[in-house]
């Protein structure tokens, strides 16, 4: 069976993952020893229609990442250099910097802009193209420059690792031939929700992990940035079955990108929180498939589970059966006011309420002829519990 170094499935999720900024890809940065063919495997992804673009940064001029200044009109202006122009024809591919520790200072600053505004002097990357790294440990290659805190948070750190025996088990039957994962962006997004409401959750109960400090440890550090990151990826792996659910745990792939966004201990911190939910899924307890016993659910597992709830159920609008799935969500909304933990699922029930979802409950109510049992079901909720002074104060 042919294999893939380690590292190697993190980087294809990375590069298919759509970014927070609307284009495709989270820049990567890819950390191994020279020679464990990181450019190799990032070179062959090159198909017709997908270029790779090598450039070797530390050879580079800063103005080769940030455009030339000419005078013209009494106006300077920045040239993009030729390499800019390599992605007219396809709109997509990748743009790989090579031997990354080996670029100077100056070198590293113009290239802030080129990964995370995506510009070349004034000239946008089309939003096709991927943004990669490589870099060896500068503490064994002759020359080599630590990254500053601004660039090394612009990137997913991802460990690159070719190990004997895979190495050896290569030889014979020969490296796998990289394939890119197929993510619908609209599922993307749907699912984008799920995990920003479980980061939400985690922050509550760990504000000091929303931001950390960056160290010469590692590599990765988190930030508003980093866990934008990680949440698209962490929805992408959802896509893919790598990410945890109840009653099955993440793949290392998941954990890894995680790590690789926020650093080992929020990594850590965050795997936990999630192993200890105790949640059922949200779309079967919608389907009245499983059951959701929310009297013994903690605030923080009523907060996330509401809330998965509460997406759903926007995603459910247009499809069969979502009268009975609003009807399950009122009642268990309305289990909860009676347990005196109103608090808990406050922003989400304040969502619902004053977004499109209710009107368009009693519209499809109507129109089933269960126009009467949906009343009673929202005057439960929101007329006989504490959610009616919060509601009307902030309607």
């Amino acid at each position: 069976m042919a294999i893939m170094p380690k590292g190697g499935k993190e980087l294809l999720i990375a590069l298919q993952t759509p970014s927070p900024k609307g284009h495709m890809g989270i820049p990567a940065l890819l950390w191994g020893n020279p020679g464990e063919g990181k450019s190799s495997f990032v070179e062959s992804l090159h198909r017709d229609g997908f270029p790779i673009v090598t450039l070797i940064a530390s050879i580079h001029d800063p103005t080769d990442f940030s455009g030339l200044p000419v005078h013209r009109d009494g106006k300077v202006r920045f040239a993009p250099p030729e390499w800019a122009f390599a992605f007219d024809e396809t709109g997509q591919g990748v743009l790989f910097l090579d031997e990354l520790t080996t670029a100077p200072p100056s070198v590293q600053a113009a290239l802030l802009r080129v990964i995370l505004e995506r510009k070349v002097g004034f000239r946008d990357l089309p939003k096709g193209v991927r943004v990669v790294a490589a870099a060896n440990p500068p503490d064994i290659v002759s020359g080599g420059w630590e990254l500053s805190p601004p660039l090394r948070n612009r990137f997913v750190h991802i460990r690159w690792e070719l190990s004997d025996t895979s190495y050896l088990q290569a030889l014979q039957d020969g490296f796998a031939r990289p394939e890119l994962p197929a993510i619908d962006p609209i599922l993307h997004q749907e699912a984008k929700s799920y995990w920003k409401m479980m980061v939400a959750a985690f922050l509550k109960l760990n504000p000091n992990l929303a931001r950390t400090s960056a160290s010469d440890e590692e590599h990765a550090f988190a930030s508003p940035r980093t866990w934008d990151y990680a949440i698209a990826l962490m929805a992408s792996c959802d896509l893919l079955g790598e990410a945890p659910k109840p009653g099955k745990q993440g793949s290392e792939a998941f954990l890894n990108l995680v790590e690789g966004c926020i650093g080992h201990g929020a990594a850590v911190a965050f795997a936990k929180f999630l192993s200890s939910l105790r949640l059922p899924d949200p779309d079967e307890v919608l389907d009245g498939k499983a059951q959701a016993t929310v009297s013994k659910l903690r605030d923080d597992e009523l907060y996330v589970l509401f809330s998965a709830m509460a997406a759903a159920l926007v995603r459910r609008q247009q499809q069969d059966g979502f009268v009975d799935a609003m009807l399950i969500f009122l009642d268990l909304a309305e289990q909860v006011c009676r347990d005196g933990k109103v608090d808990t699922i406050f922003v989400t029930m304040r969502q619902v309420a004053q977004g499109q979802l209710l009107s368009h409950a009693v519209a499809e109510a109507q129109r089933n002829g269960r126009l009467k049992e949906m009343q009673e079901a929202l005057k439960r909720t929101f007329e006989r519990t504490p959610l009616q002074e919060f509601v009307a104060t902030l309607a």
